[in-house]
């Protein structure tokens, strides 16, 4: 079992996590060109409404990012977002992340270790063929062995998949796992015959079929007539790579687009002046503060560690960043599975922090923090608080290689990171940084009752018991062991014109389908 727990622990790529901070992150948050900027700029910056807007046949969708493959073995996010229209899984999360039918209508459980699963009937790929459960298994082979797959330990508790006929299958895993279908969601099925072959485009089975490819700056998708669902709504659909979030937010306001996935919240208000829409939604992605616990750091010593929480001001630190954030109190949002109502809000208490760092002996120290490259705001921030008492803040701004370095070595006593469950299970950041044997536990924490909760909740079966294990091994993290200090979760905001509505998802995906059109 320990053998196979690494595997799952080492390998797993399903949680989308952020352990860096990316680009757009630090652009949404921390940039601040145009905050104060002048009308007449503004307008320079933004062009007005000019243009009609195009019929709904057509949709336009812009994002920051543009995907470097569309190979649908990667677990990126930005890749997903393209792909996740045109390819399906035998299951699908719905708004809530609870498991839904997708190409497997129906599945359930015969025993702890075994799966049946029955295909939906009528299913076509886009190149025609039909779907059938060789092109299940050749699938889960392509995740498992292809050249660059980022999927090769979801499927890792899987001992056999045993086919009964075209349609219908079991699936027997060699210890029980309660997370086996948030896994699948992952698994993009493909024809079978691209099992060993690298896919020069796209084919899968979703209402959309790809149809070109503008590298860096333009994916277009088309309607697929032979879809076993409802029609789709759109003819076309197109979906734009826009780096710049000037020109981002220019598209919309000038008619060029008629969603804006990603809006910059410095250019929020100016959207609303313009007459379009804005929505927002929790990102589900929790930013922290995590502490280098080794013995020879500051930070071994649990009262530096409180005094560090009590200096944080949670609603001044989010105002500092400039709003479009919520305070969180734990180290998963209230999205995710094992989230815990019972752990209270974090408190920021001045008085209590000046008592304990004169009482430790941390006044006239030097604390070092290391963080991501463009959060200066956040780096000022700790900077600034932990100053207000008599402690000096080194702080160090590190690119994405150099910062995982330094957090191996544990040269800082705080870092900064975030971290989001792309399946919905706190078990996703519980088995990766505070078990022992976690992947990125780099500094130094250890609890054997806590990896005894965290092991369990990787093989308990029963819901509640599962639910109860993740809570009480989150509340000994932030409450009795302070491994880190949570901030903030942010939002991610949405601007659209007035022919098409989206109610996003939690989950950041959009589902071309599920918008509503006027």
């Amino acid at each position: 079992m320990n053998e196979l727990l690494k595997k799952i622990l080492g390998k797993v790529f399903y949680a989308i996590f952020c352990l860096i901070f990316v680009a757009v992150v630090v652009e949404l948050f921390f940039s601040q060109q145009v905050l104060n900027i002048s009308n007449s700029v503004r307008e320079a910056i933004f062009a007005g409404k000019g243009k009609e807007y195009a019929g709904m046949n057509v949709l336009r969708v812009a994002y920051p990012d543009g995907p470097v493959t569309l190979e649908p073995t990667v677990a990126d996010p930005v890749t997903r977002q393209r792909l996740d229209n045109i390819y399906e899984a035998l299951v699908k999360a719905d708004r809530d992340l609870n498991i839904r039918p997708s190409l497997a209508v129906s599945f359930g459980l015969i025993d702890n270790y075994t799966w049946e699963f029955k295909l939906r009937s009528g299913v076509k790929f886009h190149d025609g063929s039909a779907l059938d459960v060789e092109d299940v298994k050749a699938s889960f082979d392509r995740a498992m062995s292809y050249p660059g797959s980022e999927l090769t330990g979801l499927l890792s508790t899987i001992k056999d998949l045993q086919i009964e006929d075209d349609l219908n299958f079991k699936i027997i895993t060699s210890d029980p796992d309660p997370l086996l279908l948030q896994r699948l969601s992952m698994i993009l099925i493909v024809p079978s015959e691209y099992r060993d072959r690298k896919m020069e485009t796209p084919v899968g089975t979703g209402s959309y079929e790809f149809d070109s490819w503008d590298v860096g700056k333009k994916i277009t998708l088309k309607s697929f007539d032979g879809y076993w669902g409802e029609k789709s709504k759109f003819e076309k659909v197109e979906m734009y790579s826009v780096a710049d979030k000037f020109d981002r937010v220019d598209m919309l306001i000038n008619g060029d687009a008629d969603l804006l996935a990603f809006v910059p919240y410095d250019g929020v208000d100016y959207v609303k002046e313009n007459g379009f829409n804005i929505v927002s939604v929790p990102s589900l992605e929790v930013q922290f503060l995590l502490f280098n616990m080794r013995s020879n750091r500051l930070m071994s010593n649990i009262k530096n560690r409180e005094f560090v929480s009590f200096s944080v001001n949670q609603k001044s630190l989010i105002d500092a960043i400039g709003g479009y954030a919520r305070s969180v109190s734990q180290f998963v949002g209230s999205g995710i599975f094992g989230f815990s109502p019972y752990i209270p809000d974090h408190v920021y208490d001045f008085d209590a922090a000046a008592e304990l760092a004169k009482e430790t002996g941390l006044v006239g120290k030097t604390v070092q923090f290391h963080l991501g490259q463009g959060l200066t705001v956040l780096g000022d921030y700790l900077r600034e608080k932990l100053g207000e008492m008599g402690v000096n803040v080194v702080v160090s701004y590190l690119n994405e290689s150099d910062l995982l370095k330094s957090m191996e070595s544990g040269k800082a006593d705080i870092y900064f990171l975030g971290f989001k469950s792309g399946i919905g299970d706190s078990s996703s950041f519980l088995s990766f940084i505070p078990y022992s044997d976690g992947p990125y536990n780099y500094l130094g924490y250890k609890n054997e009752y806590v990896d005894k909760l965290i092991k369990g909740s990787l093989m308990e079966m029963n819901f509640f018991s599962r639910q109860n294990d993740l809570q009480e091994a989150m509340k000994i993290i932030v409450e009795e062991d302070v491994i880190g200090v949570p901030l903030f979760e942010y939002e991610v905001v949405y601007a659209f014109n007035d022919k098409v509505i989206i109610n996003p998802r939690i989950d950041g995906i959009i589902y071309f389908d599920e918008l509503i059109v006027n």
